[in-house]
């Protein structure tokens, strides 16, 4: 062979060394990517479990105080049984949360109504009015 098919064979196996070292590390670089990828995808798996188990508690607990609201609530209509027929004070009870329930309801609707820009939370407004006199 002359020289510089001598050179050319050189320089040829040299840049293949070359890039089957740079190929390595792309390799490398890559596998430690998916490594730390894969640790970061397991810790927040974790987190989220906890949260899962904390939002389960929490929910647990919100029953527990909404029956211990509703026994606590019991005590007077069970004291006003002694004195009223049971007609009387089941008629009282749903007038006052009907009552209840309605105003809450205008008070809503007033803040959708602020809330929303021009007349789209009019119309908002409109919609729900309707879908509440829908329901009575």
């Amino acid at each position: 062979m002359s020289e510089d098919g001598q050179r050319d064979a050189a320089t040829g196996s040299g840049g293949t060394a070359a890039g089957e070292f740079l190929a390595q590390k792309v390799r490398d670089l890559g596998e430690t990517v998916s490594r730390e990828v894969e640790q970061l995808r397991i810790e927040a798996n974790q987190r989220a479990a906890g949260g899962v188990k904390g939002a389960r508690l929490l929910a647990g607990a919100g029953a527990a105080g909404a029956v211990s609201a509703i026994a606590v609530g019991s005590l007077p209509i069970l004291a006003l049984r002694r004195v009223m027929p049971g007609w009387v004070i089941a008629v009282g009870v749903a007038g006052g949360a009907g009552a209840l329930a309605a105003v809450l309801a205008r008070r809503g609707l007033a803040e959708i109504e602020a809330a929303a820009p021009g007349d789209s939370g009019a119309r908002l407004g409109d919609k729900a009015r309707e879908a509440v006199r829908s329901v009575v």
